[in-house]
């Protein structure tokens, strides 16, 4: 199934215009990476504030970061689509690659946790006290998953396929 999807995907226009435009792949790696640093430099400051670090900083005042987060996503998520889109068959069987997407999608889920369990109440925390537990273990794998997606997206051209 994903054979064959793969195929269809190559046989694209788009699929051919990203791989015959020189300057296109090095472009989009820029954004990805742009998007990247977005992504993973709010998500830190953030995730270490809600897991009880840095007390010094407001809570709220972090999450003001979101927007920028958001948009590094949007980022990654479009640029990442492309590349799929540009080498279909090689991202389809890469271990790399499948196992970002297992965590993109287990921070998504988790993010999801965020949302409906912690950010309701957020505000009303006392800034001193200690983050409630399920806040620390949201904030700690936030910035494992987003971790090992950085790790597994650098090793893509490296590790085997399959």
């Amino acid at each position: 199934m994903i054979e064959s999807f793969s195929l269809a995907v190559a046989e694209t226009s788009l699929s051919q215009w990203i791989l015959v435009t020189y300057w296109l792949w090095p472009v989009l790696e820029i954004i990805h990476f742009v998007g990247l640093s977005l992504l993973l430099g709010g998500l830190i400051i953030i995730d270490l504030r809600m897991a009880g670090h840095f007390r010094s900083l407001n809570l709220s005042a972090t999450h003001q970061l979101l927007p920028m987060v958001f948009i590094g996503f949007a980022l990654n998520l479009i640029t990442g689509v492309l590349f799929f889109i540009g080498d279909p068959m090689r991202y389809s069987i890469n271990i790399g690659f499948q196992i970002k997407m297992i965590l993109i999608m287990i921070a998504g889920l988790n993010a999801l946790l965020y949302y409906w369990k912690i950010n309701p109440h957020i505000h009303s925390w006392d800034p001193a006290a200690n983050p409630p537990a399920l806040a620390k273990t949201v904030a700690y794998v936030s910035l494992i998953t987003w971790t090992g997606v950085l790790l597994c997206g650098r090793l893509i051209p490296y590790v085997g396929t399959g």
